[in-house]
């Protein structure tokens, strides 16, 4: 078998939302977004040329580095987001311990989707469109009542739009040479936190503490004890909207996210040949990784694919230059 179902279900959802955010991509581009007017002009969204790239109208709202727009600057920024993510990953440990991690998760879960979710609709309606504060709010209900019903398959559901928002949104976000040097550092510190850092342990942690509640709910035949009914607040995944399953991968949301985002990145410094030369050698990366780390119980999903998607990205980018 060259791929399973969870494998092929992961490979296909990394395609579609690669060329979901290319025509995401095209809709910024018309200038709806723009920030400068209270009527955006409104204009077609037209392929361009393999040999285009597709340029962000300056008016747009985009990430402002205070520091500055250059490499130590860039790095810098890139070095707070790994603390960030260390900050968030220790705290998650923290309360997985005081068995409060599903109440933190739930809290973070709601803000990111609401966030990201009128972020991604203000890039697609315009800034002055009622639709991007309506689909935060109705996201972000939708996500306080699959919790509370214990909905696991929408929250799934709705992990997978949020990695789609983010990997959308933040091409545009991340001016170069920030975008270039955030995938970058974030696949070398997958490695890190993985096989040496608390993300890895606690992900097994979990994974363990859920495979036991798996076998409690399912008693033999001849048990006739009945087995006591949990909360619904039980069935939310401890990690929330943070992780995604495919049967049986558990990814992180961040990582589909980074797949989307790098082809876009592609399209937004070189051309729309590159953003399918890239896009073609990041999956290439994934389904590579899928063969290198299948029998293992925990792995880093970035390094791989996105290495070898900003490699390729680089190489576009000297071919062009010459």
């Amino acid at each position: 078998m060259i791929m399973d179902k969870s494998e092929s279900l992961l490979l296909g959802f990394s395609v579609l939302f690669q060329v979901i955010s290319l025509f995401t991509l095209l809709r910024v581009a018309t200038g709806v977004a723009a920030a400068n007017s209270t009527t955006p002009p409104t204009k077609v969204v037209v392929l361009p040329s393999l040999g285009e790239s597709v340029s962000v109208p300056n008016s747009t709202p985009q990430f402002v580095n205070p520091a500055g727009s250059g490499l130590d600057s860039s790095l810098l920024l890139a070095a707070l987001f790994v603390v960030a993510n260390i900050v968030v990953v220790s705290l998650l440990a923290l309360l997985y311990r005081k068995k409060r991690m599903k109440t933190f998760s739930i809290v973070i879960s709601v803000f990111l989707i609401f966030n990201v979710t009128e972020l991604y609709f203000s890039f697609i309606a315009g800034l002055y469109s009622l639709l991007p504060i309506a689909a935060a709010i109705i996201a972000s209900t939708i996500t306080i009542w699959s919790a509370l019903k214990g909905y696991t398959n929408v929250v799934n559901i709705l992990a997978l739009f949020l990695a789609l928002e983010l990997g959308s949104s933040f091409p545009v976000l991340l001016q170069a040479p920030l975008n270039w040097i955030v995938p970058a550092v974030y696949s070398v510190f997958d490695i890190y936190a993985i096989y040496y850092g608390r993300l890895g342990k606690l992900v097994k942690q979990v994974g363990d503490a859920e495979s036991e509640t798996k076998k409690e709910e399912k008693p033999e035949q001849s048990d006739k004890i009945a087995v006591p009914k949990k909360s619904r607040l039980g069935k939310w995944p401890d990690f929330g909207l943070l992780t995604i399953s495919f049967d049986k991968i558990e990814i992180g949301m961040a990582d589909i996210a980074f797949y989307t985002m790098v082809p876009a990145i592609a399209l937004i410094l070189v051309s729309l040949i590159a953003f399918f030369v890239v896009m073609v050698v990041l999956d290439v990366g994934l389904v590579i990784s899928f063969y290198v780390f299948r029998n293992r119980e925990v792995a880093p999903g970035l390094p791989i694919p996105i290495l070898l998607g900003l490699g390729a990205l680089l190489l576009m980018y000297l071919l062009q230059s010459h």
